[in-house]
């Protein structure tokens, strides 16, 4: 992964060795001004994402301990994971909370509970240290989300062979799991019985594909000519929202491929890399496309610490006049690659159909 050469180590150090809720509260309050400290010294979005997600994973690993040592120890083997934008090392400070639980065994009702004062515990931890509880519910304080492996398994089996598309909407988001605290083999045994059977499922992935394809970035055909982009540049009355036309569309393309070819990575700059390698897209396109994901990010970020040092809420929305001419310009044609990506992979998987 693409390292951040800035000092991090030591709050990362603060924040493990924490002695308690109120020392992580105020230490989480500083993460808005690091970041914006990064930006000014030139941090990309992809080196932001990295960072902030480092210190979610510290925290979300400080709040276990010290609920355990309130809680009692727990009573079986358990991992605890992260999915959505922490899953894939992705996060900024603008973020909530994705999570979940996996149980080494099915617990007994004495078990259950003990896990369930856990989570609720851990996951108000981290509400109060800025990672806002998930308005869809995916975290572990969810008992859906707190189950032992056979029944981890037996979910992601269903999603893929069911035609429902709710379905194919959890198996995303739950297909970036990442283990942050506890046993790893836990994650692995529920993503070995599961990668074979979602590549060769040939419904699941025309239905991933179909997702994939769902939000596109505004239209920009005249980027080449250098020109302002008509049906993108909108008035001050319609802000470009970075993350929904822009960044979503690229993690959903760099997922359908790790999924239909089997690969390891989360991260999707990485996938997008490893796609490169196996011969799946051209270096060509594949670079382009990691250039629009480099700068849509960085822009984001760059939109984050302009609101931090105004103290105004935290929103990926962006009005066209906060960018440069050259900005607008490297947007067109990033936007373009990306729907350029779209199409392809619409002919590749779902047969030539309209994407």
């Amino acid at each position: 992964m693409h390292d951040l050469a800035l000092p991090t180590e030591p709050m990362l150090t603060q924040i493990l060795q924490a002695p308690d809720h109120a020392t992580l509260r105020t230490l989480a309050a500083g993460m808005p001004r690091l970041q914006m400290q990064w930006v000014d010294q030139g941090a990309t979005g992809d080196q932001v994402g990295q960072r902030i997600s480092a210190f979610s994973d510290a925290l979300t690993r400080r709040a276990i301990e010290l609920a355990e040592t309130e809680l009692g120890p727990a009573p079986m083997g358990f991992a605890w994971v992260a999915c959505g934008s922490q899953g894939r090392c992705e996060q900024t400070v603008h973020t909530d909370q994705d999570n979940a639980l996996i149980l080494a065994r099915p617990p007994t009702a004495a078990e259950r509970d003990h896990f369930h004062r856990l989570a609720e515990r851990v996951t108000g931890d981290l509400d109060s240290c800025g990672l806002h509880l998930c308005i869809g519910g995916v975290m572990a304080r969810n008992e859906d989300w707190q189950q032992p492996v056979a029944v981890w398994q037996r979910y992601f089996l269903d999603w893929i062979r069911s035609p429902a598309l709710k379905s194919v909407m959890l198996a995303q988001n739950f297909l970036d799991l990442r283990t942050i605290h506890g046993d790893p083999s836990l994650l692995r045994a529920v993503r070995e019985r599961v990668t074979h059977e979602a590549r060769n499922s040939t419904w699941f992935i025309s239905t991933m594909a179909r997702e994939a394809l769902k939000d596109s970035p505004p239209r920009s055909p005249l980027w080449r000519l250098g020109l302002r982009c008509p049906a993108f540049w909108f008035t001050r009355a319609r802000p470009l929202d970075l993350k929904r036309r822009g960044i979503m569309p690229i993690v959903s393309l760099a997922r359908l491929l790790a999924v239909a070819h089997g690969l390891a990575e989360l991260h999707t700059r990485e996938r997008l890399e490893a796609t490169i390698r196996l011969g799946t897209i051209s270096p060509s396109a594949g670079e382009e496309l990691i250039r629009a994901w480099d700068l849509i990010t960085t822009l984001r970020v760059r939109q984050h610490a302009r609101l931090i040092r105004a103290k105004r809420p935290l929103d990926n929305r962006v009005e066209s006049g906060e960018f440069s001419a050259d900005e607008r310009k490297r947007l067109c044609r990033a936007f373009a690659q990306v729907r350029f990506m779209q199409r392809s992979i619409g002919r590749h998987y779902l047969g030539g159909l309209p994407t």
